[in-house]
């Protein structure tokens, strides 16, 4: 009995030890958005996961995913940042990220990754922006986000 309740102790302080290691940011935490189509796109359902680490290497981890959107079609992501307003009622400044292909099913995943440099180019830390994600793709099929309120620390 004292060598399973030693296994298990180890196993806690193992788990306890590396996940201090990677933690969340304190100030933003992730968000998924629902990607919603405009006008007749087809789409099943699609986000993007908006996840903000706490550190230098990866200040910023995005993911993008469609499920049910034109097959073999290739689409571009682009960032709409409303900087120093969260409700994203003025002008965005546009910021490209990524381009990912549809497979024959019309499901497609892109990512990317921001570090600490990319981000203080910006000049736009410790600060509260707009953004939504715009997917569009070579056949005109729009994606869009709703704005989401995004703490930079």
């Amino acid at each position: 009995m004292r060598a399973r309740i030693a296994v298990v102790l180890a196993l806690v302080g193992t788990a306890l030890v590396f996940s201090s290691a990677a933690q969340a940011d304190a100030v933003y935490h992730s968000e998924h958005l629902a990607l919603r189509a405009l006008g007749d796109a087809p789409l099943r359902s699609g986000f993007v996961e908006n996840i903000h680490a706490n550190g230098a290497p990866v200040f910023a981890h995005e993911v993008y995913k469609l499920n049910g959107a034109t097959p073999g079609t290739t689409y571009d992501v682009t960032l709409l940042l409303y900087v120093l307003d969260p409700t994203c009622s003025g002008s965005a400044v546009p910021v490209p990220e990524t381009t990912f292909t549809t497979n024959a099913a019309g499901n497609a995943v892109g990512t990317l990754t921001f570090d600490l440099a990319t981000v203080d180019a910006f000049g736009i830390r410790n600060a509260t922006h707009g953004v939504t994600w715009e997917v569009v793709g070579t056949n005109g099929d729009t994606y869009v986000t709703d704005c989401s309120a995004v703490t930079l620390d």
